[in-house]
This record gives C-alpha cells, structure tokens and sequence, in this order.
C-alpha cells in the first residue's frame, strides 16, 4: 500500500512538468485568483483564447488585469452584474455594430424571446448559476436554480458563451427569427488549469439570501470533503456543520441546536426517512451515485415542512441523462456500489444504483473475542423514472430500498429495513401558476432476534407512513414567489410483537396493538420585499392531528400519578374513531437587512408542533428503537425558535464569515421515568411523561470557497436543558433542569481542502468536542444481601472529550478531451491517530468482590484505512 502511494504521490507531481507553457498557465490562474479576491469578480475566459492573449508576468495593480490581457490583441470584454467579466474576440462587436450601420435606416427590428435549459453531462442535473452571455451585444444572463434562463434579444445571428464552474465553454451559433427554445449540455473541463469561475451559488449567497440557518450542499461541494470509510456521505458531512453533532460513534441520527434525533425531518424526493444511516451510524443510506444535492434548514423552516422540531434535511436524487447512458461505481476495501442512468426514448430518463458494504473480513481481525464473532452488512439501491408527458407536465417516480443485518457476539442479532417511495406530478395551469403534487409511501421495519439456546426470538416493530401533499407556487412578477398547499399523512405503528421462534423456546409470544393517526396541514408562504435591503418571508402553517381506533385506552384513578395499579378502566374504540385530537398554527418569519452587499443582519422566529416521538431511554438512539403517536396521554412536541444572525464576506466575498444566536424554548417535551420499560409494555403511557425544556447557544463560522486551499472553521457553544417537575405526576432529577443526553457546550470543526494541481487533491477534517452527559450512581446499598444501585441526579457527570482527525486523498487519472471512461482513487484513513474515544460509561459488578465499578466503552479506537476506485464511462 505505502509503495501505490508514493507512486501516485510522484507522478501527480511530475505531470506538470509535461504540460506545455505550464509556467504561463500557473501564473495566469494565479492572476485570476488574486483578480477575483480584490474585485469579487470571475473572469470567463475561453481555453482556445489562452495563447492569443498578453500574458504579463507582473500585474499591477490587479485591478486592471482584463485591460491587461486584452491589451495589443484582438480581443475585448464586457462586464455582466458587477460580477463577471467576458473577454471575447473584439470582432465579434466590431462585425455587429458595422452590420446595424449598413442596414436600412427604414428597418425596425424585432426582438424575440430567447428561453432555454443548461445540464450538467457529468452529474446529469440542471446547472443553476450558469452563465449565458452574448458579446456581440455585449449581455448576459444566469440560470435560475432550475437550470433555466430567459432573455429578449433583437433578430439577427449571434456566437453565445455558455459556460459554468469546472465545464467547458459551449460556443453555440444562435439565430434570432422568432421565438428560441434551447437545451444545453456542458461537459466536464479537462484542463489541468480550470480558468472558468462561474459558480452554481452567487457569491454573496451567504449575505444576501433570506433565511439564517439555511444551508445547500450540491453533490459537487460534498465531492471536496474527505471521502469518510472510502464513501462521500451526506449525514456526515452535514455534521460537519455548526449547530449539528452526535452523541458519539456508533449512534444513529443526529442532533440539530439541543434537539433529539427525532426532531429532524429527513426527506429523500418527498418521503420521510425514519433511520438515515447504515452499521448504526457509519454509513449513510444516501448513495452519493443517486443524489444532486441536499439542503439543510435549521433556523428559519419554510412553511411546506412540518411535523420536526429541530431541522428538515431535504435530500434530492438526480434524473438520468437525456441523450446517453452513462455508466460508473466505486469498488472498495469496505464497500462497492454500481449506478447506470440513461434515456428510455425521447422523453423519459432512469437512473439506477445499488450498493453493499462487506466489513466482516476487518471485524475478523480486531483483537477483541466479541468483535470476533460479530457480523453486519447491509445493501440498498435507488430507481428513478422521469417522463415529460408535455412541456407543461412531468412525472417523477422514486424508489429506495435498503436492507441491514448487524450480529454483536454470538446471541443477539439486529435487522432493519427502510422502503421508500414518490410519485410527482409537476404542471402547469396558465402561464403563472405551477403544481407540484407528491405522493410519498415510507416503510421501515426493525427487528431484535435472539439466537440463545432456549431463547430464540423475534422482537418486531414497525412504521407505515402514506402522505399527499400539493403546492402551488405563483411565478408572475407581481406576485412571485408566493407558494401555498396542503398536506395529509397517515400512519401505522407497529408497537411491538414478540414471536417465539422454537416451539421449544422458553420465550412466550406478546402482541402490542398497533397505534393509527391522521396529520393534516395546510400553509401559505410570501415573500417580503420592504426594500432593496431589506427582505424576508412570512409563513404560517396550521397542523391537525388526530389519533384514531381502533384501539382500547386505559383509564387511570384521578389525582393519582399513572401506574398500572391506578387502573380503573378501558375504553373501546372503532376503527377510524378519533380517540384525541390536537392541533395548532405554526407560523414562521424570517428578515434580512442587508448593509451592503457584503454585511447582512438576519433574523427568524418560528414555531413547530411535533406528533410522532422516538422512545429511546439510552443515551443514543438506536434503529430498533419504538416510535409512537401522540395520544390521549402523550401530547404533542412544541417549540418556539428564536434567531438572530450577523453575516460578512471578506476579501471581495471569497471569505464568508456568520454569527449565529438562537435560543429555543420547549414548553412540551416527551421524557420517561427512571427505570421505564418502553419494548412490549400495553401500559406504555404510565412511563412516559411530558416535561419542558430549553436550549441556546452561538455558531461561528469562518469559510473561504476559492483557491487551492479551502474549507472552513466552526465552533459552536451550546447548551440544552430539560426538566419533569411534580405537576406531571413524578419528579426526574428532584424536578431540578439537567442537561439533555445530547448537551456538548463545545464543538469545534475544522475541515479543509486543497488542490496543487486538478488530478490531486488532499482533504482532512479535525473534530472536538465536549463529551456527553452521563448519570452515575449516588449511592450502594446492601439490601438483604443484595447490592442496589440508587441513582438520584441525572446526567450530572460527563465522559471524556471526544476528538478526532481523518485524512483523504483523490487521485484523478489521465484521460483524453473525447474519452468515454474516467476515473479515480481516493485514500482515507478514519480516526488518524486512533483515538479510543468514549462511546458509553457503565457499571457492572466486579466478578471477584461483587460491587460494580465504571467500565468504559471505545467503538472505535483503531485507525481505519479504506482505499476505493471510482469509474464511470459512456
């Protein structure tokens, strides 16, 4: 392995020395960059016009550096928005003006409308962001975040640029005799000096965008991250951000500023994800083959999501190729994945990927018996079908499936399975009105099965989610933006059974009734436009819940706290009969006072009601943990977010720098009494109650996008307390706030990237942070000859710090401008220094005295290396 490396490492060096005039090409880039940084703008410049222009060793200033490349050439360019300038043949202009000269004075011109749609032929999406310019005119327009543009121009011929960041600049003849529709595809640069600087995302998006805590990571960015385990991941990524963390390794989910794992609304093409990761945390279940970009909200949540506390993760998978089908995968030491997409005739696409992880072979040879003998994989795989029924209607279908097995020892193993499915219908009424209309189905099913001799069982439960939801959304120019829909889910909780698997078994077979309920929403968001400076949205949701038969709900002694011996009756209802229905408005603002275009103030204040709540009483969530409706006892999550954010781009917004304050108040959260049982109990709600809670704290974020070395640094201070007081009928923690199991204070990332030359890369991310509360026990007592632990105040103690560093490098291969097969190799290693990180701190009694002593629990404390190969051909 060491020798590959130095071999790779020696030729991406030497491969600069075989490229012709490379020292005029780097000191060229070099001018770009610094050009950029002063200014903030990008210059487009086309790779056949490189050698046809001046080229100083010395710019100064360089400020002036279009003048000085144009400078004793043929050459001219014009500036577009403050934000790029076009160098271009000067006759093109010239043979244009002299042409409007001779034509006949008599002459009036029409103009006509130019529309159009430019695609990425790499990662099969639209392009938002791209860059379509005219010089003959000397004007230009950008993408939308559709990928689509609009323009008028006058009849006549013209040479078009289109051009976007990391492609090659498509020179198109166009003719303007009447209406032009167009259908652009760029592909990929493949010069080792990539002098195109239009991006996707405006360079002043951190500022002048509207929502604080919105975050959107396309496919391209999370490529620049270090390749964790030989894969990139979106959930890991996304906790790379500030204000999102976990609990330690080897837990599912992840938290977003003090709330639970539940509190996210994770979305892949509309259906809702109720375990997003593979081996408990390791693994995603977003192959980065299938996915165009995901987006994050954790301060300001639009108001077509609901139903989550905390944040909304809407992930969205990418259509297949409209005129060829495309090919590739990566095999690795962990796992492999292979991916086709293509078109099905004229007007319709499929996009396909699967993927399996095989660790068992590196388990086999961890120095620990019960790792020995333990076992996990898992596979999943993506289907889309997109078809244009007419150029005022498409469908989209998705479907997801995913399977994992994980065995801990030789007697206890664990199995989940995640199925999901959408249908969109996205329409047009008129020329101002469109329609999104989603049906979404979400299947997830856990088991525990016990495999001890005389103990074989199976512990099932299970969810089944089905959902409806249309918006319609205004694009005329009075009213743009203005977005309004409704939304209904139904769900199925399967609470838990019991099955003996043996008839020998001594295990007896229970069965918890399924719980039923029925959420509908509807809402309105618009845009708020005061001023140039001063932005915004308004939402407001309202959300209905009602818990339906049939089912029997027992009836407790009142004034007297819930427990199984306060029964005094059950009451029987119906299938379809409303059992408890609860119900609210949710409204949502956010605004933004921009200074200028380089400092903004934001702020936001939203409130959210969460129905559904993931029953976990360990410190981490797991995925055979229970989920349950909101009933007669258990009423639903509430929150109220405050936000307040100040936003700068340094150096010509080639730096963004953001501070973040918030501060969340939870007047009804779900807590569990000491000790309860929540697998298999018919009298659940007598160990649940519902306290209050509160979290607060600070996101710094320093981040330079541009450059051969760049990434970001984060820190965030956050705190997140709870409390159950005697008003519910018990006391947690004397009915005193203790910190929630996810309160870290401290979390501080730093993520890098750089790039020397195009074919080599080099990535590394360093976390740390506090480690988690814990409860240890405030007393022994020898009861009877029976040693009791008494625990008393909770989460008062905390385990050790956690910290810890991956390193990664790419490496692209060679390949000619025209060739059809690509490829390259990444190298990471997990946990560098191979920190034994603190995942859990227990008790047990010692074998030789009897009293229990604190063990502490590593799931990692090795470094893990993974090497994978990447290929796509056509």
């Amino acid at each position: 392995m060491k020798y590959l490396i130095v071999f790779l490492l020696l030729v991406s060096f030497a491969t600069p020395s075989l490229a012709q005039n490379e020292d005029s090409f780097l000191r060229l880039k070099l001018q770009l960059e610094q050009y950029t940084s002063q200014t903030g703008k990008r210059i487009l410049i086309l790779d056949k016009d490189i050698s046809l222009l001046n080229q100083p060793e010395q710019v100064v200033p360089i400020t002036s550096l279009p003048d000085q490349l144009i400078q004793g050439t043929a050459y001219s360019f014009f500036e577009f928005n403050q934000k790029y300038v076009v160098i271009y043949p000067s006759s093109l202009r010239e043979d244009y003006l002299v042409a409007q000269e001779s034509a006949a004075v008599n002459t009036e011109k029409k103009s006509y409308p130019i529309n159009g749609i430019i695609r990425d032929n790499e990662m099969r999406t639209t392009i938002a962001g791209a860059l379509f310019s005219i010089p003959q005119l000397e004007t230009a327009t950008q993408t939308d975040d559709k990928g689509r543009f609009e323009l008028t121009l006058p009849e006549g011929t013209y040479i078009a640029y289109v051009s976007s960041m990391g492609k090659e600049t498509e020179r198109r003849i166009l003719k303007v005799y009447g209406d032009v529709s167009l259908d652009i595809t760029l592909f990929e640069s493949v010069r080792e000096l990539d002098l195109v600087t239009v991006s996707d995302r405006a360079i002043d998006a951190n500022v002048m965008s509207t929502l604080p805590g919105a975050t959107r990571m396309p496919l391209e960015d999370l490529k620049l991250l270090p390749p964790l385990l030989g894969e990139v991941d979106v959930v890991k990524s996304i906790m790379l951000l500030p204000g999102v963390s976990t609990v330690g390794e080897g837990a599912s989910g992840f938290n977003v500023r003090g709330g639970g794992v539940d509190q996210n609304l994770i979305l892949m093409d509309g259906a809702p994800v109720f375990n997003s990761s593979h081996m408990f945390g390791f693994f995603s279940i977003f192959n980065q083959d299938a996915i165009k970009d995901a987006e994050l909200f954790k301060g300001d949540i639009p108001a077509q999501y609901g139903g989550r506390m905390s944040s909304v993760l809407a992930i969205n998978t990418r259509a297949g190729d409209t005129e060829t089908w495309y090919f590739g995968g990566g095999i690795g030491f962990l796992s492999s994945r292979l991916g086709a997409h293509g078109p099905i005739g004229e007007r319709t696409q499929l996009m396909l990927t699967a993927r399996a992880a095989y660790p068992n072979w590196i388990l086999q040879r961890i120095p620990n018996p019960q790792i020995v003998n333990s076992k996990t994989e898992f596979q999943d795989a993506n289907l889309r079908i997109d078809h244009r029924i007419n150029d005022r209607n498409t469908v989209m279908l998705s479907l997801y499936s995913s399977s994992d097995y994980f065995r801990f020892g030789a007697d206890t193993a664990y199995s989940w399975r995640t199925n999901l499915a959408s249908l969109k219908w996205n329409s047009y009424f008129g020329e101002k009105i469109g329609s999104e209309l989603t049906m979404a189905y979400s299947g997830y099913r856990n088991s525990i099965l016990g495999e001890a001799l005389n103990n074989e069982f199976d512990l099932r439960s299970s969810i089944n989610y089905l959902s409806i939801q249309q918006q319609l959304s205004w694009e005329g120019e009075k009213w743009e933006g203005i977005e309004a829909g409704y939304q209904i889910n139904h769900y199925r909780m399967g609470m838990g059974d019991l099955i003996p698997l043996r008839e020998e078994t001594l295990i007896n077979p229970v069965t918890i009734p399924d719980e039923q309920g029925i959420e509908g929403a509807a809402y309105l968001q618009v845009p708020l436009k005061f001023s140039e400076k001063l932005q915004g949205q308004a939402g407001l949701r309202y959300s209905h819940f009602a818990a339906i038969g049939p089912r029997s709900v027992y009836q407790y002694e009142e004034g007297e706290p819930r427990t199984p011996g306060s029964l005094v009756d059950t009451l029987q209802f119906s299938s379809g009969e409303v059992i408890r229905q609860y119900g609210g408005f949710e409204p949502r603002l956010a605004l933004r006072y921009a200074f200028s275009d380089e400092f903004s103030i934001k702020g936001s204040v939203n409130r959210n009601l969460q129905y559904l709540h993931l029953l976990t009483n360990n410190f981490a969530s797991a995925p055979v943990d229970l989920w349950k409706l909101s009933d007669s006892y258990l009423g639903p999550q509430e929150s109220w977010q405050y936000a307040m954010g100040l936003y700068r781009n340094l150096k010509q917004n080639t730096i963004e720098a953001s501070l973040e304050l918030y501060y969340k108040d939870m007047p009804r959260i779900v807590e569990y009494r000491e000790g309860a049982k929540l697998f298999l109990n018919p009298t659940l709600e007598t160990d649940l109650v519902m306290g209050e809670g509160y979290a607060y704290g600070s996101e710094f974020l320093l981040r330079k996008n541009t450059g051969k070395l760049n990434g970001w640094v984060s820190y965030t201070f956050s705190r997140s307390y709870r409390k159950v007081d005697s008003q519910s009928g018990t006391e947690i923690n004397q009915g005193n706030y203790f910190p929630s199991n996810w309160d870290q204070p401290h979390d501080l990332t730093i993520v890098s990237s750089y790039q020397p030359i195009r074919r080599v890369s080099f990535n590394a991310t360093f976390n740390y942070r506090t480690g988690r509360p814990i409860t240890l026990p405030s007393g022994i007592y020898d009861v009877g000859g029976n040693l009791v632990i008494d625990y008393q105040e909770r989460n008062q103690a905390r385990i050790p710090d956690y910290h810890r560093m991956d390193l990664g490098m790419t490496y692209y291969f060679y390949q000619k401008k025209n060739s059809k097969y690509k490829s390259h190799v990444t190298f990471s290693v997990y946990n560098v220094y191979a920190r034994r990180n603190a995942f859990s701190w227990f008790f047990q009694p010692s074998p030789e005295s009897g009293i229990p002593k604190s063990y502490r629990l590593a799931v990692i404390g090795t470094a893990i290396p993974s090497v994978t190969y990447n290929f796509s051909f056509r």
